[in-house]
């Protein structure tokens, strides 16, 4: 096999044609930049999804335990020890969602309204991790204000404060169609709250931050009228991969009266996206390693052509027509090897300066990031690099073979 890649090398390596040369240079070339684009843009899929999974997971529960109907849990506190039993289990606290209506002035906005167990330790509520610097969830209780007035704190997200005009200690009437209050000639008015802004939080997820307020849940308690107003079990994880094992587990024990939702599956839908954009991208940047690899053809037809005298003379030599075939299959691996190292090692670079140097910036306002983040993977950059080279060796197979095939006669008389 030594003399093989000696032969393939010496035939690469000829200078005496430009327009071999050229095809060649032509044909790493454009694998360089396919890899190296692909490369990159795998990168930035990666990076998308990680900084979409930690808003996600910052903001949001790893598993919703709910009955069936949306109906209100009869047992919190007992739901909740039987819960936390269950091993891989961090926290389990009771909460619920309100759909109001939010007033303050003469402007208003729609959004849920979330109640926090303020007898739960802060570390395993989630909002504790995306209030706003200056903002206390224990603000949360009833306090009075200036006028004399005890009121309940309310904590929006600051989209949501932001369009309905909203500062601390504004006064926020929190209407809510779905409960009855006032009975009128015109027939029951809805139930209105009126809540004290206490602070703000931000996720860096636009559907929270903007439709999304915090409430005690003595406030959801008065709010609905109701003695247990939790409906909601919300579960954090030692793990958050491990929420369908964790969420078999809890459904099993707690029986078919109960729906258990995890993040991902609420969440699949940007997930998909995501998934449907790295697809998108991959399939057309492939493409252009195509149109890279059907250059080594080229190149490839070329060199049979130009080299028959030569074919001619090492089978008559006692080359074997396999050894033609690998000869040749051997200078469209190097061709191919050579593209796909050096758009693998350009696009891991560009990814890695991109990411460090957050060269691409982004309006924090509309995006909630400031830069494009890169997460650099080997595994994606190797898969790239395999499939690189795998259409590199397609490609020299029909040249390949048409040398192995070369009559030696022929060869000598065409030369």
């Amino acid at each position: 096999m030594g003399y093989v890649w000696f032969i393939a090398q010496r035939y690469l390596r000829a200078r005496r044609r430009a327009t071999l040369s050229v095809a060649a240079g032509l044909a790493v070339l454009g694998i360089t930049v396919g890899v190296w684009a692909l490369t990159v843009v795998l990168a930035f899929q990666s990076g998308m999804e990680s900084e979409l999974q930690g808003k996600i997971l910052a903001g949001t529960a790893h598993l919703n335990i709910l009955r069936r109907g949306g109906r209100p849990l009869p047992d919190p506190a007992g739901l909740k020890a039987q819960i936390q039993q269950t091993p891989g289990v961090r926290s389990a606290t009771p909460t619920t969602y309100r759909e109001v209506l939010l007033t303050s002035g003469s402007r208003a906005a729609a959004g849920v309204l979330k109640a926090v167990d303020l007898a739960e330790p802060p570390e395993t509520l989630e909002v504790t991790r995306t209030l706003c610097p200056g903002t206390n969830l224990k603000d949360l209780q009833p306090t009075r204000g200036p006028e004399g007035r005890v009121l309940d704190g309310i904590i929006p997200g600051k989209r949501l404060a932001q369009e309905a005009g909203l500062r601390i200690g504004d006064l926020v009437e929190a209407l809510t169609p779905g409960a009855r209050g006032e009975l009128s000639p015109f027939g029951w008015l809805p139930t209105t709250y009126t809540f004290r802004v206490v602070g703000f939080f931000e996720s860096g997820l636009y559907e929270y931050d903007a439709a999304w307020a915090y409430i005690s849940l003595d406030a959801a308690r008065q709010l609905t009228g109701e003695e247990t107003p939790a409906t909601v079990i919300q579960v954090m994880l030692d793990d958050a991969r491990a929420y369908r094992e964790v969420g078999a587990v809890l459904q099993s024990r707690l029986g078919p009266d109960y729906v258990i939702e995890d993040w991902a599956t609420l969440n699949r839908t940007a997930f998909a996206a995501l998934n449907l954009q790295r697809l998108a991208f991959a399939v057309v940047i492939g493409l252009v390693i195509l149109v890279a690899a059907l250059n080594i053809v080229t190149t490839l037809m070329l060199l049979v052509t130009e080299k028959r005298r030569d074919i001619a003379i090492l089978l008559a030599m006692g080359a074997t027509p396999r050894t033609i075939l690998l000869v040749f299959l051997a200078q469209g691996l190097a061709l191919g090897l050579a593209g796909a190292l050096c758009g693998g090692l350009l696009g891991a670079a560009t990814a890695i300066i991109c990411d460090r140097y957050d060269l691409i910036q982004l309006d924090a306002r509309m995006y909630s990031i400031a830069s494009v983040p890169f997460r650099f993977s080997l595994l994606d950059t190797g898969i790239v690099l395999g499939v690189a080279l795998s259409v590199s060796l397609l490609a020299t197979i029909y040249p390949a073979w048409r040398a192995a095939t070369l009559n030696p006669v022929e060869g000598l008389r065409h030369a």
